[in-house]
Formats: structure tokens, C-alpha cells, sequence
């Protein structure tokens, strides 16, 4: 028999669940930083600071990501793996997080627009799991990882589906925004529709 392994205490736990995604967030920036070239790596960590901090959503930081030269297969990847950090680190912390002074007060008006959503839309609740895949899924403002994590805790979904739900929607939505947006870029280049003023610095990254 396997020796029993002692629960962690209170304090153990809070410090586990507030370094864990601090540490797989640092290891997802050491990758960048040693696959990507510096021009790159500092656009790119530029965008995911942008899409963490609404306005911006995938819709816009990807297709801006694929016309400063990043590979849309990076770009999308790159924002899949925010998602899921933010997804991991609101599911370890999510009663802490309201907490915060400055932070808590936006999660707190995330949390209300995300309950408005599902109640003017009642047929998403009935659905649950794939309710998280549409929303993480279409385009909206901020991270998917933060709002399909508030869903998934309004509709009772464990955790492990909600990370699971987040993982499908920000796949599909952010290589179906990423495909389309390198398609468009190639398409404008190829046709010369872009201003010449945008054309060097924009098509010397396209095939």
C-alpha cells in the first residue's frame, strides 16, 4: 500500500495556488523568449499585456500579432496558453481575487455583465459546458480564460470541465481568428490593396 499523503494545511494551499500559475506563466515566457527572435518576443509579450487589459480581445490582438510578423500558428497558440493560465490561476484563487482592491472591482463588473449575458440568454445555462466553449469561443473583450472561468463558476461547472470547455473554445476561436486573419493579410498583399506606406512593413512578413 501507497503511504497516505497528508492534506495540506490552509496557508500551504493559498501558497501553492498563488505560485503555481505564477511559475507555469513564467515558464510559458522563458519558451517565448528562447524560440522567438527579440523583436518578436518583446511584440508579442506587448499584445498579451494588451489582451489582459480590456479593451483588447483576440479579435484584435491576433490578426495586429500576424501583420508585425509573428506566425499565426505562434500567435494563436500564444493566446490559447493565456487563456488557460488565466483559466488556471482564477479556478486556484478565484475567492481571493475579489479581494483585491483594484482587480476585484473589475472582476466584479465581469461577473455581473457575465451573469446579465446568461440570463438574457437562458438557452447558454441549459447547455453548460458548451455554453464556455461559445463564450471563450466568439470574439469578446479581455481574456476568455477570465470570463469562461466566472461562467463556469455561475453555472456550478467543476473545475476541471471549465478548464476543459476553456481549452475547446480558445482553440477554435483563436486558430479560426489567426487562419483567417494570415488568408486576409495574404490575400491584401498579393492584391496590392494595402496603402504603400504599410506595405514594407507589413507584407515582408508574409509568404
Amino acid at each position: 500500500m501507497f503511504p497516505e499523503i497528508p492534506p495540506l494545511s490552509p496557508r500551504a494551499w493559498r501558497f501553492f495556488a498563488l505560485l503555481f500559475p505564477v511559475a507555469v506563466a513564467v515558464a510559458f515566457v522563458v519558451v517565448l523568449f528562447l524560440t522567438l527572435p527579440q523583436e518578436l518576443f518583446l511584440i508579442l509579450d506587448g499584445l498579451i499585456v494588451a489582451y489582459l487589459l480590456p479593451p483588447a480581445g483576440k479579435e484584435s490582438v491576433i490578426p495586429v500579432g500576424i501583420a508585425l510578423g509573428i506566425p499565426w500558428w505562434c500567435m494563436a497558440l500564444a493566446i490559447v496558453a493565456v487563456d488557460l493560465i488565466a483559466a488556471l490561476f482564477m479556478a486556484l484563487n478565484f475567492d481571493l481575487l475579489y479581494r483585491l482592491p483594484w482587480l476585484g472591482r473589475r472582476l466584479s463588473d465581469l461577473t455581473k455583465k457575465t451573469r446579465q449575458l446568461l440570463l438574457s440568454r437562458r438557452w447558454l445555462a441549459s447547455l453548460w459546458f458548451f455554453a464556455i466553449v461559445l463564450m471563450v469561443m466568439v470574439p469578446v473583450l479581455g481574456s476568455g480564460g477570465v470570463r469562461g472561468s466566472i461562467a463556469g463558476r455561475l453555472l456550478g461547472l467543476p473545475t476541471l470541465l471549465t478548464i476543459l470547455a476553456i481549452a475547446a473554445g480558445s482553440l477554435i476561436g483563436c486558430f479560426g481568428i489567426a487562419l483567417g486573419s494570415d488568408m486576409a493579410l495574404s490575400w491584401l498583399c498579393t492584391n496590392g490593396t494595402l496603402p504603400p506606406e504599410v506595405v514594407g512593413a507589413v507584407c515582408g512578413s508574409v509568404p
